[in-house]
């Protein structure tokens, strides 16, 4: 306790002639300032009680004294018993009626330091959940006991988990330095070996830049994909009294970012007639959403392609994945683009800034691909009729070595169901052979290695007998 509370004490506990004395009336004028109401009593009588002074006339004078120093209250913090109690009144109004009695600088400052003990606070709340956690009396029906969701309770439990190897980031923490949004973001992106840096740079980063670093700095895997896509959906309902279809929907990674770049192009394409007002950027949205449903619909029958691939922006660090509209792949999804997309790679470096702009080219060609679809004509996989749409495919995949020739690639069937997202390098199965014979390509496990080496085999003597006899 400082000197001036312990001052107040003795002066309020002494005779009751001291009253009058002028530390008193120096004290109550220093502590409690801003008291012009019974509820000011009322409201902080909880935090040192009070005390009667019998003056020489016959009345009593309750007096409430607020410490000036954090730490009276803090020595000496309520039970759960008494936080148990009942509430005391808390008047919003007269609040913020007495805070509009002082400057604009000494509010700022006094929600300054709300904020800071606020957040001091949560680091309390954070070291027991951590304890709590250990002694297994943490689950998910925390989350209605706090008013919280599931995913908030877990992601606390995480950055308990977490704050106990990294001090320094806890320590600043303490001090209100950073937000509860960034504290949850930067434990994902420390660890022991540079948590001192991360706790001067972490201040300074806003909570979505943070949580950028963190799936960078994750090393993204083919099963964070299969979720990703699991997740996909469109859903549609009418609102009968506006006649309207209401959309919603979600689309993973590549899907994602090839469903923006496509309708941001058509966005952009929609200029008005000469002396018309733009349409806001939403409706034309709408607008481009229906060009693609118009193309299809008026689609040929018997067409076998889709619409042309989308040119993507593909960043390239120095160390750590690529990434496509920010979302980290796995280099089997990498793969995948080579065959549908135009990519354009750029070279960064760990600050995501461009070292080298790689040249924009489609791994296989329109004419190429124009010229497997009319040599296959369906999907090439035995027993599927399908005819569209189709996607071309690299035998070989191009990580493995396989080249961008018309003998390399087939064509199989997409979409939902559909065969190619069953084959290497993302799915378990390979086919193999020769694409330019109608029974050439067979369909294997990619871990039945006796048959794969017998196809080899037989692919080497088919090789030797085209050569002819002078090949050796």
């Amino acid at each position: 306790m400082c000197w001036r509370c312990r001052q107040a004490r003795s002066a309020i506990q002494s005779p009751a002639s001291s009253w009058r004395n002028p530390t008193i009336s120096r004290i109550t004028t220093a502590i409690v300032p801003v008291a012009r109401g019974r509820h000011e009593a009322a409201r902080f009588r909880h935090r040192v009680g009070f005390f009667h002074i019998s003056p020489p006339v016959d009345w009593v004078l309750a007096i409430t004294v607020t410490p000036l120093c954090d730490h009276a209250v803090m020595d000496a913090p309520r039970s759960p018993d008494h936080a148990q109690g009942a509430a005391e009144p808390f008047d919003f109004g007269a609040l913020c009626d007495e805070l509009r009695c002082h400057s604009t600088e000494w509010i700022a400052a006094a929600r300054e330091e709300a904020v800071r003990e606020q957040r001091r606070w949560r680091m309390r709340e954070l070291a027991a959940t951590r304890v709590l956690d250990e002694r297994g009396r943490i689950d998910d029906t925390l989350a209605g006991v706090d008013g919280v969701s599931i995913r908030d309770v877990r992601a606390t439990v995480a950055t308990a988990r977490a704050l106990e190897d990294l001090p320094s980031i806890a320590q600043v923490a303490a001090e209100g330095r950073l937000s509860d949004a960034q504290l949850a973001q930067v434990v994902k992106v420390a660890d022991a070996s540079d948590e001192h840096e991360w706790a001067e740079r972490a201040p300074r980063w806003s909570p979505a830049d943070l949580a950028q670093k963190a799936r960078e700095l994750r090393t993204p895997t083919i099963e964070d994909a299969a979720a990703r896509r699991a997740a996909r959906e469109l859903r549609t309902w009418w609102d009968s009294d506006q006649g309207m279809l209401r959309l919603r929907g979600a689309l993973p990674d590549v899907d994602g970012a090839t469903f923006e770049l496509v309708i941001k192009h058509l966005i952009e394409g929609m200029r008005p007639a000469p002396g018309r007002p733009w349409e806001p950027y939403e409706r034309r949205g709408a607008d481009a959403l229906m060009m693609l449903v118009d193309a299809y619909r008026e689609r040929r029958a018997d067409e076998t392609t889709t619409v042309p691939g989308a040119h993507l922006v593909v960043q390239v660090p120095v160390s750590g994945p690529a990434t496509v509209a920010g979302i980290p792949l796995p280099d089997e999804m990498v793969e995948k683009l080579r065959a549908s997309a135009r990519i354009e790679p750029h070279l960064v470096d760990d600050e995501g800034n461009p070292i080298v702009i790689g040249t924009t080219a489609s791994v296989v060609s329109s004419k190429t691909k124009r010229a497997v679809l009319l040599r296959d004509g369906k999907c090439r996989i035995d027993g599927c009729d399908v005819r569209g749409p189709l996607d071309v495919h690299h035998l070989i995949p191009r990580s493995w070595g396989g080249t961008d020739t018309i003998d390399n690639l087939a064509a199989v069937c997409k979409g939902g169901g559909g065969h190619h997202g069953l084959l290497v390098p993302h799915g378990p199965y390979i086919l193999l052979g020769n694409p330019n014979r109608p029974d050439g390509l067979t369909l294997l496990p990619v871990t039945d290695l006796p048959a794969l080496a017998h196809l080899a085999a037989q692919g080497a003597r088919a090789d030797l007998a085209r050569a002819g006899p002078d090949a050796a």
